[in-house]
Parts: C-alpha cells; sequence; structure tokens
C-alpha cells in the first residue's frame, strides 16, 4: 500500500501540467482538484497501513522521532499553528478558512500543501526524492517546449505555459533547476545524466523567456551566493589539473561583475532590447509602473497592521488567511490606480502578504523557516553539488518572492524543498540500538503509535471533509453552469440553472456574478418576459450571496452596479436606490478607491441628484481629481458636468480630453457612451461658434473611427477654406 501511496504522491510532480478548460480557473481549479485527490488517496494507503502493519508503525516512529526536533520542522510547525490562530480570529472567517476559488488556499488549501509536507517526511527515501525530481524534468521539458510554442507565435505577451503566467512558470523553473542538479549527482545512469542538463538548459533559458524581473535577478543573485560558498568551501574541490573550484567560482564571479557593469552601462542600447529577459531588466528604475504598484503596497500592507489604527490583534496574528483584499480596501491608495486597474488580493509580495494575512507572529516564523532552511543546507559537512542546488533555489526562489506570491504549481515544490532539505541534512543521524529496541516494544507501540495513528486518522478525515463539502462540488457546479450557460439558451437556463446554486462552495461568487452579469447584459436581446424572470432569478440568487457572504465587498460593488445600470436603462427607481445603497456599502470597505466613488456618483446622476454626485467628486479633491495621472478621474468628472447640462459643456469637453490624451483606451472601453456625448459636443461647439473646441471635438471622433466622419470632414474643409460656418442641419 505505501508504494501506491508513494506513486500518488509522486503524481504530484505534474501538478503543473495539469489545466481543465471547463471552469472558470483552468489554470488553478484542475490542479486544486488533481492535488487534493492525490494526497487524500496518498492518506488513506497511510493511514491503513500504519494501523494493519507493526514494523511500519515502528518504522514511522522512527522517523518521527529524528526529524521531530528538526530546527526547520518546528518553525514549518510553527508557521502552520499561527495560520490556524489567525483564521480562528479573521475579519472574514469564511474567507480565511475557505480561501477563494481563484487561489484554491485559505487554510483549507494551505493544510494541503502542510500535508505534503508531512507525508513527503514519513515515506520519502532518498530513491523516492531522486524519482520525484526525475518525474519534476520531464513536467519542467513539457513545460518549456509549450513556452517555446508562445514564444515563436509572435504573440505581444509574454508566455505562460500551462502555469498560465509567466512569473508562476519562472517560479517553477528555478525548482526545475534545482531537480536538474540533483538528478545529475544522484543518478548514475546516462540517460538520466544527459536527460538532466538538457532540462537544466531548457529550464535556465525558459525563466529569461519569461521575462520576469524578479526571478532572473534571483537566478543572478542565487548563482553568486553559489559561486561565494565555493570560493570559501570549495578549496579541496579539483577541476583541473591544478585549477580548484576556489579558482573557478573566483574567476567567474569576475566575469560576471564585468558583465553586469557593462549591462548597467549600455542597457538603453536597442541590442539588449532583442534579448528576452535583458529587454525588461533593461528598462527597471524607480519609475516602473510595476516597481510603484508595489513599493505602494507596501505602504498600504504596514498601515493595514499598524497597531495604532487597528489594535494589537491584526499587528499581532494579521487580518486572516484570503482577508488581505479587506485591509488594501480600508487603506487602498489611490496612487495604485494609475498603475493598477485592479483590486489587490495579494501585495505582490509572500513577506507583505504573511504579515497581513498573519500579522507579526505568522511573518516571524515564515522568516525562521528561510532562517533555518539556510542553515540547514549550510550546516551540512559534506560539500556537494545538492548543498549549492539548495542554497541557489533557496536565494533565487525567495528574491523570486519579494514580487509575487505562492500558487499551486509553486507551494508544492517549496515544501517538497523543505521536506528534502529536512532529509538531506539528517539522513546521517542514526537512532541508536537501544532506542530501537524501545521502539520495538508492544509498550512503545500501543501508546505513541496510537497518538500518531490518531493524529493521523484526524488529518485525512478532514482533508476529505473539505475536499467532499467544497471543492468537488464547487467543481462541478462550475463545469455544469458554464456548460448550461454556453450558449445562453434561456429555455435551458431556466430549466437546468437551479442545479448549481447548491450547496454553497466557493464557486458561488463567480456563479451568481457570472449569471448576473450575463442576464444584465443579454437582456435587450431575449424576450422581454424571459429576461425579466431571468433577471429576477440573478438578483436573488445575488441578494441571497450577500447575506451570507456580507464582507465580499468586491461581489457588494458588482450587484451595485448591476442595479444602478439596469436601473437606468429600465428607468426603475428601485433599482437605482438598491444600486446606491449597495455602492454605499462598498465604500465602507474601501472608502478612498476611486471607481467605487466614482459608481456611486453615476447612480446618483441617473437619479438626477447632481449636487450629490457632483460632491462625492469634490470630496476627492486633491488626492485624485486634481492629480493628472489618474485619467479614470478625469473622464467621470467630465460625465458628471456634462449630464448637469449646456452651461458646464466646455468644462466636461477639457476633462474628457484630459482623460483621452492620458489614456485613449478609456474612449473604446466606453465607446457607445463617449460618441454620444461627443455628437452633443459637435453640435455644441457649433451653436457656439467655438471652432478650437469643435475642430478638437471633431478629430477626437475621427481618430476613434466615427461613422460620419466625412460629414466633419466636409465641415472642417469648409471652415479651413471660408473661415466662416457652413450651414448645417443636425437632425
Amino acid at each position: 500500500m505505501i508504494k501506491i501511496a508513494k506513486i500518488f504522491l509522486w503524481f504530484l510532480a505534474f501538478i503543473p501540467l495539469v489545466v481543465d478548460n471547463s471552469v472558470f480557473f483552468p489554470h488553478i481549479s484542475g490542479k486544486n482538484l488533481f492535488l487534493e485527490i492525490c494526497l487524500i488517496l496518498a492518506g488513506i494507503l497511510f493511514v491503513a497501513n500504519f494501523i494493519y502493519s507493526q514494523s511500519f508503525r515502528v518504522e514511522v516512529t522512527q522517523r518521527i522521532i529524528k526529524f521531530i526536533r528538526h530546527p526547520l520542522i518546528i518553525s514549518v510547525f510553527s508557521f502552520i499553528s499561527i495560520f490556524v490562530l489567525s483564521t480562528i480570529f479573521a475579519v472574514d472567517k469564511y474567507s480565511a478558512f475557505w480561501g477563494n476559488i481563484e487561489r484554491a488556499e485559505g487554510l483549507a488549501g494551505t493544510m494541503f500543501f502542510f500535508f505534503f509536507f508531512v507525508m513527503s517526511l514519513l515515506v520519502f527515501e532518498k530513491k523516492d526524492w531522486l524519482w520525484f525530481f526525475k518525474l519534476s524534468l520531464f513536467t519542467a521539458v513539457i513545460l518549456v517546449l509549450g513556452e517555446f510554442i508562445e514564444f515563436f507565435r509572435g504573440l505581444e505577451i509574454r508566455p505562460g505555459s500551462l502555469t498560465g503566467n509567466p512569473t508562476f512558470l519562472a517560479g517553477y523553473l528555478l525548482f526545475s533547476i534545482l531537480s536538474c542538479l540533483a538528478v545529475f549527482k544522484e543518478e548514475e545512469h546516462k540517460f538520466w545524466k544527459y536527460f538532466s542538463i538538457c532540462a537544466f538548459v531548457l529550464s535556465f533559458l525558459g525563466i529569461f523567456l519569461t521575462q520576469t524581473k524578479g526571478t532572473i535577478v534571483g537566478l543572478f543573485l542565487g548563482i553568486v551566493s553559489v559561486l561565494i560558498y565555493s570560493a570559501i568551501r570549495g578549496k579541496a574541490v579539483i577541476v583541473y589539473r591544478k585549477l580548484n573550484l576556489r579558482k573557478l567560482s573566483l574567476a567567474i564571479l569576475f566575469f560576471l561583475v564585468i558583465f553586469f557593469s557593462i549591462f548597467i552601462i549600455t542597457r538603453n542600447s536597442a541590442t539588449w532590447q532583442k534579448i528576452p529577459g535583458f529587454a525588461r531588466l533593461a528598462t527597471i528604475s524607480n519609475t516602473d509602473a510595476s516597481i510603484e504598484s508595489r513599493l505602494i503596497a507596501v505602504q498600504s500592507s504596514i498601515e493595514s497592521i499598524n497597531p495604532a489604527q487597528n489594535g494589537w490583534k491584526k499587528f499581532l496574528i494579521g487580518w486572516g488567511p484570503d482577508n488581505l483584499i479587506l485591509a488594501f480596501g480600508q487603506y487602498f491608495s489611490p496612487e495604485l490606480s494609475n498603475q493598477q486597474q485592479i483590486w489587490f488580493e495579494r501585495a505582490h509580495n509572500k513577506f507583505f502578504d504573511v504579515l497581513v494575512m498573519n500579522g507579526m507572529f505568522g511573518l516571524l516564523a515564515y522568516l525562521s523557516i528561510w532562517f533555518l532552511f539556510f542553515r540547514s543546507v549550510l550546516k551540512v559537512k559534506i560539500f556537494s553539488l545538492i548543498n549549492l542546488s539548495l542554497l541557489c533555489f533557496g536565494v533565487s526562489f525567495l528574491v523570486h518572492l519579494l514580487f509575487i506570491f505562492d500558487q499551486i504549481s509553486s507551494s508544492i515544490p517549496f515544501f517538497a524543498v523543505l521536506a528534502f532539505t529536512i532529509f538531506y541534512s539528517t539522513n546521517d543521524i542514526n537512532i541508536s540500538k537501544k532506542t530501537e529496541k524501545v521502539l520495538a516494544s508492544p509498550q512503545t507501540d500501543n501508546k505513541g503509535s496510537f497518538l500518531v495513528g490518531v493524529s493521523l486518522v484526524f488529518f485525512v478525515i478532514f482533508l476529505s471533509f473539505i475536499f467532499f463539502r467544497n471543492t468537488l462540488p464547487a467543481y462541478f457546479q462550475m463545469r455544469n453552469y458554464l456548460s448550461i450557460i454556453q450558449n445562453f439558451n434561456p429555455n435551458v437556463i431556466e430549466s437546468k440553472l437551479d442545479s448549481v446554486f447548491a450547496p454553497f462552495t466557493t464557486a458561488q461568487m463567480d456563479i451568481r456574478k457570472d449569471f448576473l452579469d450575463g442576464v444584465s447584459g443579454n437582456y435587450g436581446k431575449i424576450d422581454v418576459n424571459t429576461a425579466e424572470r431571468l433577471f429576477e432569478k440573478a438578483i436573488s440568487k445575488a441578494e441571497d450571496y450577500i447575506a451570507k457572504r456580507p464582507q465580499n465587498f468586491l461581489f457588494l460593488i458588482s450587484l451595485a452596479g448591476v442595479y444602478s445600470n439596469q436601473g437606468n436603462v429600465l428607468n426603475n427607481i428601485d433599482y437605482m436606490k438598491k444600486g446606491e445603497k449597495y455602492f454605499r456599502q462598498a465604500l465602507l470597505f474601501a472608502p478612498d478607491r476611486p471607481d467605487v466613488n466614482y459608481g456611486l456618483a453615476v447612480n446618483l446622476i441617473y437619479q438626477k441628484k447632481f449636487e450629490e454626485s457632483f460632491s462625492i467628486l469634490n470630496s476627492l479633491d486633491g488626492k485624485i481629481i486634481l492629480d493628472p495621472n489618474l485619467a479614470e478621474s478625469y473622464y467621470y468628472y467630465g460625465f458628471t458636468l456634462w449630464s448637469k447640462g449646456e452651461m458646464n459643456y466646455t468644462s466636461s469637453f477639457n476633462n474628457f480630453e484630459k482623460a483621452f490624451n492620458l489614456k485613449s483606451e478609456i474612449y473604446n472601453q466606453h465607446r457607445e457612451e463617449s460618441e454620444g456625448i461627443y455628437t452633443t459636443f459637435i453640435q455644441y461647439f457649433y451653436n457656439t461658434k467655438d471652432k478650437d473646441n469643435f475642430i478638437r471635438t471633431a478629430n477626437r471622433l475621427k481618430e476613434n473611427n466615427y461613422a460620419d466622419s466625412a460629414s466633419l470632414d466636409k465641415i472642417l474643409e469648409y471652415l479651413e477654406k471660408n473661415n466662416a460656418w457652413p450651414k448645417v442641419d443636425f437632425e
């Protein structure tokens, strides 16, 4: 049974390859389902063998005694304990425990990673670890080949292969490099030697193809750390004749310093722009949008756990797992609107993620994992390629995490490396014969093994509960929903859709939001009576969701927007008022978020509450509206002024122009609305004989492919030739 359990654990080496396009998040949900199935089956087989085999019980107990006092194990257990504590006292306990369908984390997801860590320690021998690394090489090769295919298609996106994200792919390839070196060192067969070399080269190139700046810098620093370590401890290692590893390392370090200096001096050269990876590195500066947004996110992170503002509980144990979005909502910096028109559910820095979600205790525990990892690697007396590969991975991955967060494709490798490091650094520790006799005695077997057995049984039952209560039903709910909604056939939807709304799982937010958006978006395209019934059902399910998850303010905003827009289309004042209600509720969670304020302002315009709408935008004056970098603010400010009538058209037009000059794509994002407004400007500036603004308005319409551009050209041509206005009938 244990052999089969090991096979299920080996299967996890293929996690990054799993993609399921039948669900909302193809690169997450399929991986998560596969992960949980493998671990639960491995756990059941492990527990069954533990119960029925005395020799296996003794073996497991020996392993526990061998590993339990390892400092790295203590730090991992400490972090998990604080993670549990943060969940218990979380602001939003549902999110803290279950996470969300997009990330598949929370306490529920993290416990599966932790279970893999425990299981691999209890069952993997050296040959088993070697097989895990071998299988990981196949995964890496497939990923990089997929990456090459994406790259050579010439698409203007960074390739992410089967991980769906270039940054996550880059993080996994750091683990692949470690696997290559481990297989090359430990495997004698020539095939594996050559294959590991090929996989190493592909992984190295793959990291540069992802063009992930943080990972490339991390890899560089990892190599530098290995060279420094080799220069210190490699004197006795002869590379070739009189050339030892110390001299070789110093020579390579010198070359890297020269190369890096040349790169810094010439980084604006067109040559670097043609080399994947270096092209993005050459653009790094303190004004880089991605760096600025991360620095602002760091500032918000620190403010959110300030004990003077939020008390000592949040400072010590955080807001709770998957609660960072609540913290960032409260401490959102308007400057972020210039960088990212998205909601930050992660700080894009693992350490600040931990600080906000698990507090200072959690951060200290997490930092201790890294400290003790490096300590364990550096304490190993034998100088080998394994030491170097672990050191390189540790430094590279740590730097990588300064710019991103964990994901399934990188979390399993991370916990695998921690477990392997514990195994590797304690492999020379043997249990005395006297201890072996004590362990083999019936008394020890009955007491110690009973405690271990009960703990393992509880763990497997707990994970099975998570799987059958949420993961499995959520997965099939998504599949069924997307199948039903595929062609948006009203009859099929009405007859079959109720089945996807129960039980209440983490998939319900995305299902109900998608249903709500789909119905409102197709409202005028289907039979009126059917549209009304579907809309009422969508609203009912959305209201039910809010009743169960009142702290999910992202859903509140979506519901508010639908009520507001639909109320305007149908001239339904009740819908408009509900939209206003939910926008105001959302503002309690994110008072400084511009788009929420704008949403409320537009809602009030629909209700003809112009002064109140204007006062909302004025309340942001100084920190948003006067910031010339925030194009969205000018757009909505212009819309508000336009809605108040012709006396404000000139001021409105100037604000629209500022918005479009700063961010031209805003026009197409609101194309129908923008074109309609600019058509009114054309008539207004014609009637007022405002030549300059008329020309600017006409040019804006023409550059955005206005259908009647020919008529505008005739007017402009007449103005140019005659310096007088032609007679125009705008009817």
